[in-house]
């Protein structure tokens, strides 16, 4: 991000062998005065054509006043792409840290693991190298190692550097396939069910012409007082034609 790594006169290799020179044995950080060393090593591939203490003021130029691009509250698409499969089936998780599982289902549904440069067997074999011994999780920052990994796989004509950043644009942004999604009934089907003028039988007694439901009336045989056969069509006319 300060623009140290340009890809070119020092890539992702670069830097890991920095890394890795100036760290204590079996540590996994550096502090500041190895954070120092390593900036010492960078800056004459960085500024190749500087006498070595200018290489080195420039190289700090570079990293002067910068922060994380998203610091200060401000979460990556990644991270929040991260988070939202991290809790995926699970109402007690905190999205801080992703199950196997849910790690494979990500790569899966954004086309990281396309099952030719990527498969499941990458995908299991990498999540167990960057986790705690022991732990059965992992990380956001566990994840960028993983996916750091993946992505010279998936996309193996880039540079690692370039693959890195189209892995991360199949990644950002993403959620879930199916979550909030319910699945739906063909309206005809509905539409056809609840058509009244098309009930038979019992069925359609239970409701009026306008298909408005009778209640008791059309569920019960009650007794008819009014002294004219059952189901008589004229009833109620007699004083209208005598």
């Amino acid at each position: 991000e300060c623009g140290v790594m340009d890809g070119k006169a020092v890539n992702s290799d670069d830097v890991d062998i920095a890394f890795n020179k100036v760290k204590v044995k079996g540590a996994r950080t550096i502090d500041y005065i190895a954070f120092l060393q390593a900036m010492k090593v960078l800056c004459g591939k960085r500024f190749s054509k500087k006498l070595p203490e200018d290489a080195l003021q420039a190289m700090f130029k570079l990293l002067e006043g910068k922060e994380p691009a998203n610091s200060a509250g401000r979460m990556s698409e990644l991270e929040k792409a991260f988070r939202k499969f991290a809790v995926y089936g699970d109402t007690a998780a905190t999205g801080n840290d992703m199950t196997g599982k849910n790690f494979s289902k990500m790569l899966k549904e954004c086309g990281v693991m396309d099952g030719k440069c990527v498969t499941s067997t990458d995908v299991d074999i990498v999540f167990n190298k960057v986790k705690n011994k022991g732990a059965r999780n992992i990380t956001f920052a566990e994840f960028q190692e993983a996916i750091k990994e993946l992505s010279t796989k998936r996309f193996k004509g880039k540079s690692p550097e370039e693959a890195l950043q189209a892995t991360h644009q199949l990644m950002e942004g993403k959620e879930p396939g199916n979550v909030g999604a319910t699945k739906s009934v063909a309206s005809g089907a509905v539409d056809r069910l609840t058509d009244t003028s098309k009930y038979t039988g019992s069925h359609k007694e239970r409701f009026d012409e306008s298909g408005k439901g009778k209640g008791i009336a059309g569920r019960a045989d009650q007794a008819d007082n009014t002294g004219y056969v059952g189901n008589y069509k004229g009833a109620g006319t007699y004083d209208k034609t005598h």
